[in-house]
Parts: structure tokens; sequence; C-alpha cells
């Protein structure tokens, strides 16, 4: 499991998932209350009534919307659960492909975006290993310089204003005046 941050894919990824499975509550929605929408009627329709179609496109959104917050978790059992409910969408919206035909062709392009981001466009862990070690290793780096250049700086600043405070106390010693 990632311990870091999430990368840009991963929000990418997540939207994209968000996005579909919110049209896929649209579509779902559309389907329940106004099937007369779609161009195909319903003797058209592969299988099942657009009632039925509409209540599966509106629980499956629902389910897509979840697996978009969790691929943010970064963990692998968050990718793979994204690229089932992708692959399994791509296959939903060519059944409904007849009501709708462009709109189905525009969710399956963005889930062929999904799927490439979740397996090509991700990091592998030996890349990550190495991120985190070369980040590790410039932190350490840059401490280091820090920790032995200021000392050095510092000490000469305070010698310079210790000397010159000395010569200036001094100075002005002589002339005060004794209060009583």
């Amino acid at each position: 499991m990632r311990k870091t941050s999430a990368n840009g894919w991963q929000f990418f990824v997540a939207t994209l998932l968000i996005v579909i499975g919110v049209i896929n509550i649209g579509q779902g929605l559309v389907a329940l209350v106004t099937p007369e929408f779609y161009i195909a009627t319903e003797a058209n329709m592969l299988f099942l009534e657009y009632g039925a179609w509409g209540a599966l496109l509106a629980l499956w959104g629902a389910v897509l919307v979840i697996a978009g917050f969790s691929v943010l978790s970064g963990s692998t059992w968050a990718r793979v659960f994204g690229v089932v409910l992708a692959a399994l969408n791509i296959i939903a919206q060519l059944v409904f492909l007849f009501a709708m035909p462009l709109w189905s062709l525009v969710v399956i392009a963005v889930n062929v975006l999904v799927i490439y981001g979740m397996t090509a466009g991700w990091p592998s862990k030996a890349e990550l290993r190495d991120q985190e070690a070369r980040e590790a290793e410039a932190s350490y780096r840059a401490g280091y310089r820090a920790a032995h250049e200021k000392p050095h700086e510092e000490k000469a600043r305070t010698e310079k204003g210790r000397h010159a405070a000395e010569k200036a106390g001094g100075e002005t010693r002589e002339h005060e005046q004794p209060t009583s």
C-alpha cells in the first residue's frame, strides 16, 4: 500500500469516474422518469425496459462515484475495482447504445480513458520507491548543508557583531555620565 499522496493520474481518473457515475445517475433518472426522451422505443431495446434500465444505471452510477473516491486512496484494490467497473460500464453502455448512440459512445470513450489512466498512466512501485529514495536523499543533503554551512556563517556574523558592540560599548561608556 502506498503511503505517498495522490498523483496527477489518480486525481484525473478519480474525477472521470465520479463524472461518469453522475452521468449514469442522470441517464438512469431520465430513463425512470421520461423514457420517451430516448431514441429507441422499449420494443427496440436489447433487453429490459426503460424502468429497469433506469434503476440499474442509477445504482451503477452511485457505485462508480464511490469507486472514484476510493481511487484517491491510492491502494491497489481501488485501482482494480475502478478498472473492473469501467469495463463493465463499457458493456452496459454498449447495450444502451440503441437508446442514445452518441452519448453512449462518448461515455464509452471516457471509460476507455479511465482504464488507460489506471493501468498505463500509474507509476510502478519501483518508480515510486526510487522517487521516494531520491526525495529522502535530497532532503538529507539539504539538511546536511544547512546544518554545516549556517553555523559558520552565523558564528562569523555573531563574532563581528560582538566585536563591533564591544568596541562601540567601550567608547560609549567612556563618554557616559554616571547616573545617580
